[in-house]
């Protein structure tokens, strides 16, 4: 045998070694899962195992049971994208994920707790999303969004978001639609009649913070102040001033001013009687003008 054909039987040997490969591989990785832990505690438990912790993502397997604690929130994420999200105190089993010709088959068996499904429509006409529990069996349609709660005596309620999901019991099978429930009180027990349901709102798948929303707080509001214009921009601003009280004066009581006259009369001066001469009563002096001298008398 010549270089060639050593070649050429060397290609075709490492082909089919790739395309068994692709053909054991494919199965493997078709028939799992991925497991993230959204809040601790969450532990996972293999077939005939022990159950250990969750704190990374990790590939799940058909056979294992993921469970949740009271603080505990897990989801797991399916190859097409479809997801079963689990709240606090769950326990849900992957009984296992097969592929085949044109068709993708999932079937869970939830046995606690609360779950919600959501399938991704992209799932073809022959896949199928199959959700167990004690008492009841629902298949969920593609693109169709709901949650299954299952209580520790067995009774199973079936709450569809969007889409349809349709549930059997006790031999009865009861269509659910978009917005409506039912529920089947234990094992053997018939679902009841769809009625109105308001579910609660979805769960956030995200791993940063706790399940508990943070109340919502409102952004104040920014009052943006208008420019002012070229013939106010200097213009200062009058300050609006609260009116000042009004005081009331009280009127006083006014003192008469005495009224003066405009001149004071002079008293007018009495006329003085003219003098009486008085009567010399011992006869006219001596010394009185006209008399004669005293005499003098001699020695």
């Amino acid at each position: 045998m010549g270089v060639v054909g050593r070649v050429c039987v060397c290609i075709g040997l490492g082909g089919a070694l790739v395309f068994s490969f692709f053909i054991i591989g494919s199965p493997a990785s078709a028939q799992s899962a991925l497991l993230d832990a959204l809040s601790t505690r969450v532990t996972l438990e293999h077939p005939g195992g022990v159950a250990d912790e969750v704190a990374v993502e990790r590939v799940i397997r058909s056979g294992d049971t993921v469970a949740t604690d009271e603080t505990g929130r897990a989801v797991v994420t399916y190859p097409d994208g479809s997801t079963a999200l689990l709240e606090e105190k769950s326990a849900l089993t992957i009984e296992f994920v097969q592929t085949g010709a044109g068709d993708y088959v999932v079937r869970m068996q939830q046995t606690l707790g609360r779950v919600w499904y959501a399938v991704t429509r992209a799932v073809a006409l022959g896949s199928r999303y199959e959700v167990r529990s004690a008492g009841m069996a629902s298949v969920i349609r593609a693109g169709s969004d709901s949650y299954v709660t299952v209580s520790p005596n067995g009774e199973t309620t079936v709450v569809t978001i969007s889409g349809t999901v349709d549930t059997s019991a006790g031999g009865a099978e009861v269509s659910v639609p978009a917005g409506s429930s039912t529920t089947v009180s234990g094992p053997g027990a018939t679902p009841l009649p769809a009625r109105t349901e308001s579910p609660p709102a979805r769960p956030a798948t995200s791993t940063s913070g706790p399940t508990t929303p943070a109340p919502a707080t409102t952004a104040p509001t920014l009052t943006r102040t208008p420019a002012p214009s070229p013939t106010s921009a200097f213009v200062p601003p009058v300050a609006t001033l609260p009116p000042l009280p009004v005081k009331t004066a009280t009127p006083k009581p006014k003192t008469p001013t005495p009224t003066l006259p405009l001149s004071t009369p002079k008293p007018t001066a009495a006329p003085t009687p003219a003098a009486t001469p008085l009567k010399d009563l011992f006869g006219p002096r001596k010394d009185a003008p006209g008399q004669p001298p005293p005499k003098i008398k001699a020695l």
